[in-house]
């Protein structure tokens, strides 16, 4: 017989700074618009709340082409101040995918020493939820298995350190950094 799960639930901190994920149609403007709020996000982890203990943070709302040097340190400062229960917490940040790569290297340059997870969309969430809610449950799935420290992009169904993992502009999608087209 199965004994019932009697484990708390794995704490998780999601960091949302915006990007296509967040997307949404602005009929009035006729333009896609980043929200400042989390529902991208909360919808597509509804079926993963009874087993995780989600701690979503609206830190930045922004096209990751409008990001600064100056939001990868509030990121980082995020970070680094979370409540005594997250500290050891494995971190996921929601982040578009153009500047990805650049926000990885910065969190890797600040050293610390934790499992932060970037993930993203090419397509909001609010028009394609398969994209978004895919690459948010590889995020978490990795997780679960309880990798080493360091910093890691979660797209297109891989998860690897950032180095290794990089946007292919031609293709559309994040291939390993040395794939053959």
């Amino acid at each position: 017989m199965l004994e019932p799960n009697t484990h708390s639930k794995q704490p998780v901190v999601i960091i949302n700074t915006g990007g296509t994920l967040n997307k949404r149609y602005e009929p009035i403007a006729g333009t896609l618009i980043v929200p400042s709020d989390e529902l991208a996000i909360t919808e597509s982890l509804l079926s993963a709340a009874p087993n995780l203990d989600i701690h979503l943070m609206g830190l930045i709302h922004k096209d990751s082409l409008e990001m600064t040097d100056d939001d990868r340190q509030l990121i980082i400062a995020a970070i680094r101040t979370l409540p005594g229960s997250m500290q050891g917490a494995p971190i996921i940040v929601v982040h578009g995918t153009d500047t990805l790569h650049q926000t990885a290297i910065t969190l890797d340059h600040a050293e610390l020493d934790r499992v932060v997870i970037l993930t993203g969309s090419m397509r909001p969430a609010a028009i394609d939820p398969r994209e978004s809610a895919l690459h948010l449950g590889l995020a978490l799935g990795f997780i679960a298995a309880i990798p080493k420290a360091d910093i890691y992009v979660a797209m297109h169904g891989r998860v690897a350190p950032y180095r290794q993992l990089r946007k292919n502009y031609e293709q559309g999608i994040f291939r390993p950094e040395n794939a053959p087209d």
